[in-house]
């Protein structure tokens, strides 16, 4: 069984590879556009994956960047709501490259 903190690491390199960004840039204290939409992004899979924000939180805190509970939840809100309005286009958040595919299939790490 996997650890909850190596599904956030396997989360967080998953979002730092689709964003195109650096993990220790995804947990600086920036309101840049593409950084702020990497961490709503990492904090939905999450989420999804069935971690608990406590846990969401201490990670991001172990890379330096404090954060609280509300906006842990409003980015997952908002990520949410990008889902939404997504109908008919290829979602982020599902959608797979064919590398990563291609990594599950081999038993490789993402």
């Amino acid at each position: 069984m996997i650890s909850d903190v190596d599904k956030i690491d396997r989360i967080s390199r998953r979002i730092c590879y689709r964003h195109r960004i650096r993990k220790r840039d995804m947990f600086l204290n920036t309101k840049l556009s593409p950084v702020v939409s990497a961490r709503h992004h990492f904090y939905n899979l999450c989420d999804k994956e069935g971690i608990k924000i406590w846990e969401i939180q201490r990670y991001c805190e172990r890379y330096g960047y404090p954060i609280d509970h509300a906006s842990i939840l409003y980015g997952i809100n908002k990520m949410k709501k990008f889902e939404e309005n997504q109908t008919g286009t290829t979602n982020l958040v599902t959608a797979k490259s064919k590398q990563e595919l291609a990594r599950e299939r081999d038993g490789r790490k993402i």
